[in-house]
């Protein structure tokens, strides 16, 4: 499994780099250690114009996060 920092870098680097993400300068990715147990989270936080978009963040992290949760605190404004 990737660190925490490979996976953080990794997860913001495609979200940058997707075009159907339109305001993806406002998510900002990070790996914390929450619970009980100190499990590793990828959390998202920020805002996107559109559904479409939080969704799409949403879906690269799971794809890159290995066994780790993704929360999702990306706010939709309009």
């Amino acid at each position: 499994m990737m660190d925490a920092e490979r996976v953080q870098t990794e997860i913001q680097r495609v979200i940058n780099d997707d075009p159907t993400i339109s305001e993806a300068k406002h998510i900002i990715v990070t790996v914390e250690r929450r619970g009980l147990l100190r499990k590793e989270i990828v959390v998202l936080k920020g805002r996107v114009h559109a559904d479409s978009e939080r969704a799409k963040a949403v879906k690269i992290a799971a794809l890159h996060a290995g066994d780790r949760e993704v929360v999702n605190d990306i706010a939709v404004v309009h």
